[in-house]
């Protein structure tokens, strides 16, 4: 309940869409879509500027995945949730902590150690969140072979009205970020957006770095001589 009560954003509200790009030609202001994001694997079918959808997405620096925004930075995907806010009280919060341990526990003893121990946890721990903040969920992609259950499927395959795609085992939709994640574990805010199978890894790592890198600093405060 905290989880989804920080997001402010209603579970029920239904937000369809399809993949545009991010630019001033074709602006959408409320992040509604006008094309299915989960073709971009059909290379026979076509996008908003006459693109098939395959040579559209690789020649567009940003896109929307639901209420994922997809941006090409140095030849890598970007992928940021609809709770970008949280993640940047996230990351004020990392180096709040490691500026006010560097600038009273480390400069008060004089260690240089302690200087040294401070950077690198504070560092590791930004690292660490990044890189699962920035990670791709694991959000399912329609293929072209893909079609939707009719009365010759079988009851065990189940399909999302929303993404029109057949579900596997442990993929479920996300209504706040409106597309279907692989091997969905939970949706995290602080994130930015849901921690599935392709970012549960980075997630566990960021959780162990930063609970260490905390433990650290407090022991160092502890044993910190008083005047």
């Amino acid at each position: 309940m905290i989880l989804y009560s920080l997001g402010g954003i209603n579970p029920g509200e239904k937000k369809t869409g399809p993949l545009m790009p991010v630019d001033e030609e074709n602006e959408v202001s409320d992040h509604t879509l006008a094309y299915s994001p989960f073709d971009v694997s059909d290379a026979n079918d076509t996008g908003p500027l006459g693109h098939t959808v395959g040579s559209f997405v690789r020649e567009t620096k940003s896109y929307w995945l639901g209420r994922i925004w997809v941006v090409k930075l140095a030849g890598r995907e970007l992928f940021i949730g609809p709770h970008w806010y949280c993640s940047i009280l996230m990351l004020v919060f990392i180096l709040g902590v490691g500026i006010f341990h560097c600038s009273t526990v480390a400069s008060a003893t004089s260690d240089p150690l302690q200087l040294l121990g401070g950077l690198t946890v504070t560092s590791l721990s930004l690292i660490s969140f990044l890189r699962c903040a920035f990670s791709d969920p694991g959000v399912l992609l329609k293929s072209p072979e893909d079609q939707m259950p009719n009365e010759s499927t079988t009851a065990n395959q189940r399909a999302c009205s929303v993404c029109q795609v057949i579900q596997p085992r442990g993929c479920q939709h996300c209504h706040f970020c409106q597309v279907c994640i692989l091997g969905h574990d939970h949706h995290c805010p602080w994130m930015g957006k849901c921690i599935g199978q392709k970012n549960l890894c980075a997630f566990y790592t960021f959780l162990t770095v930063a609970f260490s890198s905390l433990g650290y600093i407090m022991i160092s405060a502890l044993s910190m001589p008083t005047s």
